[in-house]
């Protein structure tokens, strides 16, 4: 074989590079999804989901201020809201405040449970005594919603008592915004003092 038969077998460097990079153009044309579509998808085993953004609000039926509070869980739902004044005459407080954001997972799934903290004062309105400042922390579980979601809401309730859930619009029972829950919502999670927490807020105000 001749050195000419074996320089037309050859492809040419120039020629090679440019295989390549429609190569990579073609593979990058052939998703269907923007960056945007696979920032809101993640990958559970073999399946993908849908991670809706919406935004953090409360209720506070309580006599308490509630300063902050913060979620954590799985599949996205991380999250915190805005603070609440103490509840009014025969009225919640809160509910017009958002604050953004926190992934709201598509589907539904059961036993979604989150770690929620929280800051109230008994006594808010006292700014030497600051002996009703308290962290408390509970393990809630999100109750049933739909495919059509309208944000994330914490309720706090009298006796350090709290619950969470997204609203969907259909009110099944345990996620309606418009009612207080009731004393046997099975939702409603006691908190726990949590000791080394509130040794930080109160110093955060000492300062």
């Amino acid at each position: 074989m001749t050195t000419t038969s074996l320089r037309g077998k050859r492809m040419q460097p120039w020629l090679a590079v440019l295989v390549l990079l429609g190569a990579l153009g073609a593979l990058s044309a052939c998703s269907g999804e923007s960056r945007g579509d696979l920032a809101a998808r993640t990958s559970v085993g073999d399946k993908t989901e849908q991670i809706n953004p919406g935004g953090v609000r409360g209720l506070n039926y309580s006599p308490d201020a509630i300063y902050s509070y913060y979620v954590t869980g799985p599949r996205g739902m991380n999250g915190g809201g805005p603070n609440i004044s103490p509840a009014g005459k025969n009225r919640p407080s809160g509910g017009g405040a958002e604050r953004c954001c926190i992934g709201i997972p598509q589907p539904w799934k059961p036993d979604t449970q989150l770690h929620i903290e929280w800051e109230r004062d008994r006594k808010p309105f006292d700014y030497k005594d600051r002996s009703g400042l308290a962290v408390l922390t509970a393990t809630v579980t999100v109750p049933e919603y739909g495919p059509d979601t309208y944000g994330f809401w914490a309720i706090f309730l009298p006796g350090d008592r709290v619950k969470v859930m997204v609203m969907d619009g259909n009110a099944n029972g345990h996620n309606s915004v418009r009612t207080k829950p009731a004393d046997d919502d099975p939702f409603i999670v006691q908190g726990v003092r949590d000791e080394a927490l509130t040794q930080q807020a109160l110093k955060r105000f000492q300062q």
